[in-house]
């Protein structure tokens, strides 16, 4: 049997519940929870009930199934979505001594992606906290009528760029202690919001997209099936109405006629139903916005190229170790820059001015 902790639905409304001032007594497969009058209220629930996630032990016992989809679960989860969760935090500042100017320009020309050019630091490090974006929604999904559930994503993005960190940087970030103000005086880099919501709603969309993608191939031979049961149907139905066609008077024909072109409607409108019923859709809730910001040195340089040079800066990542990924400066796209004697962007500028 499922252990109470292993099943999303029932492990979310339970914690939600003991928020909200229920008693929550586990007992592996099933819970006995005592609800405060308030909750009583909200859910319909009695005052003393047991759940589970577990089909067998609601019938034999008469636990209530509390999985996804039951009107608990939602309300819940709406009442959590409703309220949102939106703040900003720093990491602490490393106590390590930060890499000299020397340094950083000697790993910048090693992994910074830029070709074709030489960078040269074009002044000492600069102690930033550099926005991270931390998106987090439920997605709801559809695959049929009766296929419906919810998940949680995360995604987090550069808050200058929208560009997604890399694992490393998230590895550095993720589970870490947090304070509410920065660790010292430090410069705080300035977040461009409305273009990192749009990037990590975007991703989100792009994970829910391919997630309903396999959702639609697991139901696929349903829909089939279902779409085989309605055509042998009305076959039935129109093979009927052609055997009494063929020994009908010509009045009777004619009403015999208008039956098939019925029955013909009827086989359309029943099939564009049933392509309706298992059309896979999600929805997207957000409900936590964080700007997470990051302990960062930036690092002035000058790439150049032949006698021209041209000025940039980068962004190195303290506790991950590695530079931030960049922005063409041309176009925004996140891709490797190209340095030629005229200009400084990525390949697909230079190729379109080349």
């Amino acid at each position: 049997m499922p252990a109470v902790a292993s099943e999303p639905a029932l492990s979310f409304w339970l914690s939600y519940a003991e928020q909200e001032g229920a008693l929550v007594e586990d007992h592996g497969d099933h819970a006995l929870v005592v609800l405060p009058g308030e909750s009583q209220r909200e859910t319909g629930l009695p005052e003393e009930l047991t759940v589970t996630s577990d089909p067998d032990l609601a019938r034999e016992d008469g636990a209530v199934l509390m999985v996804a989809g039951h009107p608990a679960v939602e309300q819940a989860a709406s009442a959590v979505l409703a309220a949102g969760d939106v703040g900003s935090a720093y990491l602490p500042w490393p106590s390590s001594r930060p890499p000299l100017r020397s340094a950083l320009e000697a790993i910048a020309r090693e992994r910074a992606p830029v070709d074709r050019g030489l960078i040269d630091a074009a002044g000492e490090p600069i102690a930033a906290y550099l926005p991270l974006l931390r998106a987090g929604a439920m997605v709801s999904y559809a695959a049929s009528l009766s296929d419906r559930f919810q998940e949680q994503e995360e995604v987090w993005v550069d808050a200058r760029t929208g560009i997604e960190p890399s694992e490393a940087v998230l590895a550095a970030t993720c589970g870490r202690p947090l304070l509410a103000r920065p660790d010292g005086p430090r410069r705080v880099l300035e977040a461009d919001r409305g273009h990192a919501i749009a990037a990590a709603h975007a991703q989100l969309e792009r994970r829910a997209a391919a997630r309903q993608a396999v959702l639609a191939a697991h139901t696929r031979r349903e829909f089939e099936l279902e779409l085989a049961r309605a055509d042998a149907y009305y076959d039935g139905a129109l093979a009927s109405i052609e055997r009494r066609r063929a020994s009908a008077t010509d009045d009777r024909v004619r009403l015999l006629d208008s039956q098939a072109a019925t029955t013909q409607a009827e086989r359309a409108r029943r099939q564009r139903e049933i392509e309706e019923e298992h059309r896979p859709r999600h929805t997207i809730r957000p409900f936590r916005l964080h700007l997470i910001h990051v302990p960062a040195l930036l690092l002035p340089v000058e790439i150049r190229r032949g006698s021209r040079a041209f000025r940039f800066e980068l962004a190195w990542i303290a506790p991950a170790g590695e530079f931030a990924p960049v922005r063409c400066p041309a176009c925004g796209a996140a891709a490797a820059l190209v340095a030629t004697r005229e200009r400084l962007a990525c390949q697909r500028c230079v190729a379109r001015t080349g």
